[in-house]
């Protein structure tokens, strides 16, 4: 495979990163984030809505955007492998890069949208380059033990919290009048004006940064980083393996992630709902489920490329790579004007089911927008701005000489 190919490749996966993030990211746009923590807490948990919680929960929760932060994680290696070539000093660059990444980052999760990725990504991108030179063997190795470091603290918290005698806290809090005087006051706000929303957006994105990211989501987040780094380097996101290779990450990525996912599921169900036990055991099953599923994912679309599977799909999904932090930005604005106060309002109004048609709907846009700007220009409007703001000042050209002042007696 040419190394156009291999970008197509990247580029196929990455565009189906940016969708798929948005089955999830849907209920963050449309219903407070406790109906994303507990889905119980928002009534109406049952038939169809249930069918769509638990197919977005098993296949698509956290697994694109860990795929997402493992593209970003090659991309960091194929940059420097370029920068490199050209005589450049990678890190010099990719500072400027995550710098203005983290600027557009931190605009977009305070004016716009609290969900915002840009900005966590751009702060672990500065570390993840630290392992930038690592033997894939040794990428795979950290990013492991980062990615489960978290969980595995936070699944032994939830233990020895059942073993004090406050234990029963965690069977009423989901049930404790502060939870939903908390949703009550996120419906209200965010189907107000754009100040109104942000008085409630700047604190949950500002708690997002500041408190969830050194906590827990910066390592999940690295983790993934260094697993692309890895991925890239062996040949497994470029589609240097061969088709029974990716078939069978398919089957063991799927076979192993998917049931973990359910009998968190089945925990769930067992305890009645209870959101800090869900928290602390079957969402953190669901957690170590993602890269398994990710994998799995990843596999299938290169898979799909390689026999020409996506037919008539290939070069829109290809194009949805090419402009991704355009494309992931343009979710953001079309699901807050469906949404919030400025649109048409419709926060904590619609259910789970119509939700997809909302996604769906900005899927189509997608596929057919970005094909249409790269008719017309080489990349998107963000990875246009963020360009600019990476690009090293040119040196200046050499002055030429200046010629010797002529002796008065010259002829």
């Amino acid at each position: 495979m040419g190394s156009g190919q291999r970008l197509e490749s990247l580029d196929a996966v990455r565009g189906a990163a940016v969708l798929g993030i948005l089955v999830i990211n849907i209920q963050l746009f449309a219903m407070p984030v406790a109906g994303l923590l507990s889905p119980t807490l928002l009534g109406g948990f049952e038939g169809w809505d249930y069918v769509v919680w638990a197919i977005g929960h098993v296949f698509f929760e956290g697994k694109f955007i860990a795929l997402f932060a493992a593209l970003f994680g090659a991309g960091a290696v194929l940059l420097a492998e370029r920068h490199r070539a050209a005589g450049i000093n990678p890190w010099v660059v990719h500072r400027r890069r995550m710098l203005a990444l983290g600027a557009i980052g931190l605009a977009h999760g305070t004016l716009l949208w609290m969900g915002d990725i840009l900005f966590i990504y751009a702060a672990m991108g500065l570390l993840a380059f630290l392992f930038i030179d690592r033997t894939p063997r040794a990428l795979l190795a950290w990013g492991a033990a980062l990615y489960a470091l978290p969980i595995l603290l936070t699944m032994a918290a939830g233990w020895g919290l059942t073993l004090l005698p406050t234990a029963g806290f965690i069977k009423l809090a989901s049930a404790s009048p502060p939870v939903h005087e908390e949703i009550t006051a996120a419906i209200e706000a965010y189907q107000g004006g754009w100040l109104t929303q942000m008085e409630q957006r700047l604190p949950e994105a500002l708690t997002r940064y500041l408190v969830g990211t050194p906590a827990r989501l910066g390592w999940l987040t690295l983790g993934c980083m260094l697993i692309g780094m890895a991925a890239y380097k062996n040949g497994f996101l470029t589609g240097a393996w061969s088709s029974r290779a990716y078939a069978r990450v398919v089957g063991y990525g799927l076979g192993i992630g998917v049931p973990m996912s359910i009998v968190g599921i089945a925990y769930r169900e067992w305890r009645d709902w209870e959101l800090l036990s869900g928290f602390f055991f079957s969402t953190q099953l669901n957690q170590l489920a993602v890269p398994f599923v990710a994998a799995g994912w990843a596999a299938l679309i290169i898979l799909a490329f390689q026999r020409g599977w996506l037919g008539r799909l290939h070069w829109p999904l290809t194009a949805v790579g090419r402009t991704a932090l355009s494309g992931y930005l343009l979710q953001s604005v079309l699901c807050t004007l469906v949404f919030y106060g400025h649109g048409l309002g419709l926060y904590g109004e619609m259910g789970r089911p119509t939700q997809l048609l909302v996604v769906l709907g900005v899927w189509l846009v997608l596929l057919i927008a970005a094909p249409l700007w790269l008719r017309a220009f080489r990349m998107g409007p963000a990875e246009w701005l963020l360009r600019q703001a990476t690009q090293l000042p040119r040196p200046a050209p050499p002055c030429p000489p200046v010629p010797p002042p002529r002796s008065p007696d010259a002829g």
